[in-house]
């Protein structure tokens, strides 16, 4: 038979300037007592949950949450005056000394946003409860007293950009950040107790982020409580000690350490009824907003005095946007430039503290610079059998508990899809994204295969155009940059001017349009002392309908290179040239900017948003070749002009498209929900030219 429950609510601030106003407050207290109900301790409700004792007679409880000094002012009169009672939880390194003060001893009650920016920049607790009024509220007034952690520590629990610090910034920052700084970002904020958080690491003026280890967060909760607990048992003196969880939240691991910790109980911000067989390491709380009257408290008197609403009328709390683990899939066994984006993902995210895995075919050539890098490779022999494929990856999914699943190259997409939906089956939810690299038209389907899925990365605004044109939703289409790791080492140029091109022979490439170009520019100057080299192509002769035989015997062909000597010919290069037909962003071209090389690039794709003509490098109309040639000859003449136009690209490289600058645009992507703007921003090129 279904019987009575004990409400719980949940008070802060009572005051005229936040929270609740006293007027509603003291309505509050008299429609409990005009229904009947009797206020009862924290302690009485944990023997009813273990049932010691019965709920015989209306029973609530009224928990008081940070000890504002409203509470003492306002609450703590109102409750003696009623004959009731309440349970106060108080953050103890904000307890100061002092002695207990009347309302003229405070000469301002401010909102509780301001006493919690006072208390964690500049130490000021004036604002809450001091040690000898939390003495007197046990000793002397007969109410509770417990733990409500040392400092109600948030953290950025993902990356989702809420503007960057200011005055308006959620109070927490202030506890994130040691200093106020207006050009730092602030994100969501959550509980350091129930997620890992993202925190800041200042290197050479420049910030990251990087996420806690389970182990670091399970340090940092047994050692606020050891000294949370040890403050507050010298205050309450009592036999068992419960606790508060900040904002509500929690987790199995935290409530493993709250038990370790000695807690009996812990109070949550979770919905239902509160009974014998209730847990009391998670009893159930109704949150009190600013604005209810009277008539709210009676609906929910009712509501949750009784067994069978409250339950009905459940809230459970679920963490939400928790992203701890990465999966990249790809077929692709090549290092192509996919691929090597795929592996800088990768890098990024190890180096923000994220666990990643990767399904590859086996023989990948990838698999053996995943795994130097740390991450977990799982490996998938049949990648054509999409069924197959796809229930394969639903169970590594589960396995390796995967919050965020990111697809290269066209056939990991349907498989993708296929995964995600096999995991709604089985009742596990992971967001699922698609990267694009390329701006030919995209499969008929990919506008289902974004709603199926969470949308699309594209590593150019120009390639992101493409898929709206072809009815992919603007909200599930963002931009995150590739980014390059680079040596470190400035490049020592060669003696003499060298011209490289880095691509292939085929049309999209346009090596054609360079050997033009070449050939324009040594019929008008011979050009004497200056190197043209062209990486990638097999047979130099095959171009001889581009340019004269002479032309041919001056550029330099290596034909196909390991990497590794592309990027030390980059390093000794002078000017890099881009003669591409169809592109959306190169990796050449982020190499070449980080080796320190003036730029010449056709307008193809997303090129003309890295290049500002005449500042880092020059545009060209595509198969433009005269307007190349010219363009080659004056940073053959202007060595000046062209030594600055590489410090710029480096310095735009260094700065647009680093592992962090990756990091953090990839799980702002990630920590993305439904509703959010897509990130579509393009690097602020213009600010740091004029830096």
């Amino acid at each position: 038979m279904l019987g009575k429950s004990v409400p719980v609510f949940c008070y802060h601030a009572v005051c005229e300037k936040d929270g609740l106003s006293p007027v509603a407050f003291a309505a509050h207290l008299d429609m409990m007592q005009e229904m009947g109900f009797k206020t009862i301790t924290a302690d009485h409700l944990f023997e009813i949950c273990l049932g010691r004792k019965p709920i015989d007679d209306k029973y609530v409880v009224l928990t008081f949450d940070d000890c504002h000094i409203s509470n003492w002012i306002n609450v703590v009169p109102m409750l003696e005056e009623r004959g009731m009672t309440g349970v106060f939880f108080a953050v103890s390194d904000f307890i100061g000394a002092g002695k207990i003060r009347s309302r003229a001893d405070v000469k301002e009650i401010l909102p509780m946003r301001e006493a919690f920016v006072m208390a964690l920049s500049r130490d000021d607790n004036s604002q809450f409860m001091n040690e000898e009024e939390l003495k007197s509220l046990v000793h002397d007034k007969g109410m509770e007293v417990y733990a409500h952690t040392c400092r109600h520590q948030g953290c950025f629990k993902d990356l989702r950009f809420k503007g960057n610090y200011s005055a308006s910034s959620h109070w927490s920052t202030w506890g994130i950040y040691r200093k106020f700084n207006a050009e730092l970002p602030t994100y969501d904020y959550g509980s350091a107790f129930a997620y890992n958080g993202f925190w800041p690491q200042f290197r050479k003026g420049k910030v990251t982020f990087k996420r806690r280890s389970d182990d670091e967060r399970r340090k940092f909760i047994r050692d606020d409580f050891k000294r949370s607990l040890d403050k507050i048992k010298k205050i309450n003196g009592a036999r068992r000690q419960f606790f508060c969880w900040p904002w509500g939240d929690f987790d199995s691991l935290g409530m493993q350490e709250a038990a370790a910790a000695g807690f009996s109980g812990t109070f949550t911000l979770e919905r239902s009824a509160n009974m014998l067989g209730t847990d009391p390491m998670r009893i159930n709380r109704i949150g009190v907003g600013s604005g209810k009257d009277a008539a709210w408290i009676k609906k929910r008197l009712l509501m949750y005095s009784n067994e069978a609403p409250a339950m009905l009328c459940f809230k459970f709390f679920t963490k939400r946007n928790d992203i701890g683990k990465i999966l990249y899939i790809t077929d692709s066994d090549k290092l192509s430039g996919g691929s090597r984006q795929l592996v800088n993902s990768a890098r990024a995210m190890l180096q923000s503290g994220l666990g990643v895995v990767s399904v590859l075919k086996p023989g990948s050539m990838l698999i053996p610079v995943l795994k130097e890098m740390g991450a977990d490779v799982v490996l998938l022999d049949d990648f054509k059998n999409i069924l197959t494929a796809g229930a394969f990856l639903s169970n590594v999914i589960e396995e390796y508990q995967v919050d965020v699943v990111h697809t290269f190259h066209n056939r990991a997409v349907k498989i993708g899809c296929i995964a995600k939906g096999l995991s709604l089956l089985g009742g596990r939810k992971h967001k699922l994204f698609f990267n694009r690299g390329v701006i030919y038209k995209p499969n008929p389907l990919a506008p289902l295969f974004s709603l199926i899925g969470n949308g699309y990365i594209c590593n150019s605004a120009r390639s992101r155009e493409v898929l709206l044109k072809h009815f992919v939703p603007p909200k599930r289409a963002q931009v995150v940059y590739n980014s390059f790791v680079g040596g470190g080492r400035k490049p020592k140029r060669s003696a003499e001017t060298s011209i490289i091109y880095v691509g292939n022979g085929g049309h999209a490439k346009g090596a054609d349009v360079f050997i033009q170009s070449v050939d324009r520019l040594l019929a008008k100057d011979k050009c004497e002392g200056v190197r043209f080299i062209a990486v990638g192509l097999k047979d130099i002769s095959s171009f001889s309908e581009n340019a004269s035989p002479a032309t041919l015997e001056r550029i330099e062909s290596p034909g196909f290179i390991a990497h590794e000597e592309v990027g030390k010919l980059l390093a000794t290069s002078h000017i890099y040239v881009m003669s591409s037909r169809l592109e959306s962003m190169p990796n050449t071209l982020l190499e070449a900017f980080d080796a320190g090389l003036a730029a010449i690039c056709t307008k193809a794709g997303g090129t003309g948003e890295l290049i500002r003509n005449g500042m880092n490098g020059f545009l060209c109309e595509l198969e433009d070749s005269e307007g190349l040639a010219k363009c080659m000859k004056t940073l053959i003449d202007d060595t000046e002009l062209r030594g600055e136009m590489g410090r710029l690209n480096r310095r735009i490289v260094r700065t647009f498209m680093s592992s962090s600058a990756k990091s953090r645009s990839l799980l702002k992507v990630y920590s993305s929900m439904p509703g959010d703007e897509p990130q579509v921003d393009l690097p602020d090129i213009d600010g740091l030219i004029k830096k």
